[in-house]
């Protein structure tokens, strides 16, 4: 080989890695952009309720939050999650800390899950961060084998798990489980199919088909909402004959909020929900009034998704988000 090509050759070598790193650290800084805030399948859940599916073939309701969070012992990328059902957010099913590299020898970002000592001493640390004061890798509790490894495909990116690798105690059953997870993340999508057998090959979680929970970014509005008092007069526009409820959080993936006033609960309850109807395929942002213990809405209003203001106005109870 001439000189000038043995180098030239030498060159294009180092160079490879050099570009791998690169491109790496560009599809890890777009993922964390996309990876990072609230997302709910109530859309997913609203229409398999919608075309009557199988009670076992509907997916649960799950809400995921992913925050990023200033911890510098774990790396430069870390997360803290939490997970909760039924659109309740004291129904948590799941609290982790994830910490994100770009790994060129894997050509992956790499996902690690770390578990913490006591869950209940930071729930709601997206909110309180300070909650994670103290943490130490030490403190924490691995779980080998049970990275993702995310690699971008197009518009998305491909997460999945080593087949077989990741096995762990079963919190209900004390026996070891196999978990498998694969993942996609879009820009307003996270889709989430976790599933575990037993050493029988038993299903222990996930759907019955494989179908993944469809998760859509939830988007965040600011409420008001105003309730007449018992006795007050029928026409009347003094605030003392009214609850008002201001600075309401909702975000608009089927969040439903109950409203209390001084402690005690009202029997109404608010629900924000971006939704397409499958029989017509209509996309609406709705606002919908509930009293509590009531499936059906008492009236709701509905406008384009992702507006800017939607409002209702029922004579006895007044309601209006803005989107933040």
């Amino acid at each position: 080989m001439r000189p000038f090509v043995f180098a030239a050759f030498v060159a294009l070598m180092l160079a490879s890695p050099v570009r791998a790193q690169s491109s790496l650290d560009a599809d890890l800084t777009q993922f964390l952009a996309w990876f990072a805030g609230e997302f709910d399948n109530n859309q997913q859940v609203f229409v398999e309720r919608e075309q009557k599916m199988p009670a076992a073939e509907i997916h649960e309701h799950i809400h995921s939050i992913f925050t990023k969070v200033d911890l510098p012992a774990f790396g430069p990328h870390v997360f803290y999650v939490q997970q909760y059902q039924d659109g309740d957010p004291a129904k948590l099913y799941r609290q982790r800390l994830y910490t994100f590299t770009a790994d060129a020898a894997a050509g992956a970002i790499v996902l690690r899950i770390l578990s913490f000592p006591d869950d209940k001493a930071v729930i709601d640390a997206h909110k309180t961060p300070s909650k994670l004061a103290g943490l130490t890798p030490a403190s924490m509790r691995a779980m080998p084998g049970c990275d993702v490894h995310w690699r971008r495909e197009g518009d998305a990116f491909i997460g999945s798990m080593k087949a077989g690798a990741c096995r762990i105690p079963s919190r209900a059953s004390g026996k070891t489980i196999t978990v498998m997870d694969d993942l996609k993340l879009t820009a307003n999508e996270i889709w989430i199919s976790d599933r575990a057998t037993d050493d029988s090959g038993a299903i222990v979680f996930g759907h019955p088909k494989g179908v993944p929970h469809k998760l859509t970014r939830a988007v965040s509005y600011t409420c008001y909402t105003t309730i007449k008092k018992a006795g007050a007069p029928e026409e009347t526009s003094s605030a003392d004959h009214y609850f008002i409820f201001r600075g309401l959080q909702l975000h608009d993936q089927g969040q439903i909020l109950p409203l209390v006033t001084d402690g005690a609960p009202q029997k109404y309850s608010l629900e924000l929900a971006e939704l397409t109807y499958a029989s017509s395929g209509t996309r609406v942002l709705k606002l919908a009034i509930y009293e509590v213990g009531k499936p059906r809405a008492i009236s709701y209003s509905w406008t384009a998704p992702g507006a800017a203001r939607i409002g209702i106005n029922l004579r006895f109870l007044e309601a209006g988000c803005t989107r933040k």
